[in-house]
């Protein structure tokens, strides 16, 4: 898997403007279809999308788990959020995962989705910025602290957005460019491979008053639809054992992960 680099910024960037009409046009298709949804925040609205199929939202210790698409035998399928993962990743692996939804995934119907960013991925990582960003992350930048140093002053970006600190420089980047800004777009290419614990993002955060929570696990646990089904299945047919095995499976799971969470 490729990871996007500050080596490999400007090929990304590139690939970008070639995909851009394509996801323009898929934007339009979500603005469409879920229209009656549009007036929630993006990342509220890419919850709703996905909750009306079958979300499910656990914590997976596996920083480099972001979520998961599975296909069920009845053709429908199952999107998996890792909750372990700091808020602003959930809400772009959800578009992520919505561009998948609408699209269809091509080359199987299991599909791995990591919190690095994939080349191979580019089309769903991009639409997953466009909705969270667009252009406006560029203006905001100059808007904000300009006494602040850069890694700072992306930080107010990250708590406005909410979006992923790598998301936002490649957006940033890609818009430097075509302000012919080269004094920003060597900034980010300085600060692009730096590694941020999740303790220095809380730090930041605290610091500069935002809102921490968005660096920081949810650890939600919701089964969603899933339980649901399984709950009204074992009501409607007490005596199918099968049903019942399922219910005591899905009883064990949940208890499981909330162990984990208090590891």
């Amino acid at each position: 898997m490729m990871r996007i680099t500050s080596e490999n910024l400007d090929q990304t960037v590139k690939l970008n403007k070639e995909i851009k009409e394509e996801i323009e046009r898929l934007i339009t298709v979500v603005e469409t279809r879920y229209k009656k949804i549009r007036i929630l925040s993006p990342e509220k609205q890419a919850l709703q999308i996905l909750k009306e199929h079958y979300l499910i939202q656990v914590p997976i210790p596996d920083e480099n788990w972001g979520g998961a698409i599975r296909e069920l035998p009845n053709g429908k399928k199952v999107f998996v959020i890792n909750t372990a993962q700091p808020r602003v990743y959930q809400y772009f692996i959800c578009w992520h995962e919505i561009y998948h939804l609408i699209k269809g995934i091509e080359e199987s119907s299991s599909h791995i989705i990591s919190t690095e960013f994939d080349l191979s991925e580019r089309k769903a990582d991009y639409f997953a910025s466009q909705m969270l960003l667009g252009h406006d992350v560029y203006e905001y930048f100059y808007q904000v602290g300009h006494h602040l140093p850069f890694v700072e002053r992306i930080m107010h970006c990250i708590d406005t957005f909410k979006a992923p600190y790598k998301a936002i420089l490649i957006q940033l980047y890609e818009s430097a460019g075509e302000y012919k800004n080269e004094e920003l777009r060597q900034q980010i290419k300085k600060n692009f491979d730096i590694r941020i614990s999740q303790q220095e993002f809380e730090k930041m955060f605290r610091k500069l008053a935002l809102d921490v929570s968005l660096v920081q696990p949810s650890n939600i646990i919701d089964l969603g639809a899933l339980e649901t089904k399984i709950k009204e299945k074992r009501t409607e047919h007490e005596e199918v054992e099968m049903y019942k095995e399922h219910e005591e499976f899905l009883n064990q799971f949940r208890r499981t992960l909330e162990g984990l969470n208090h590891v």
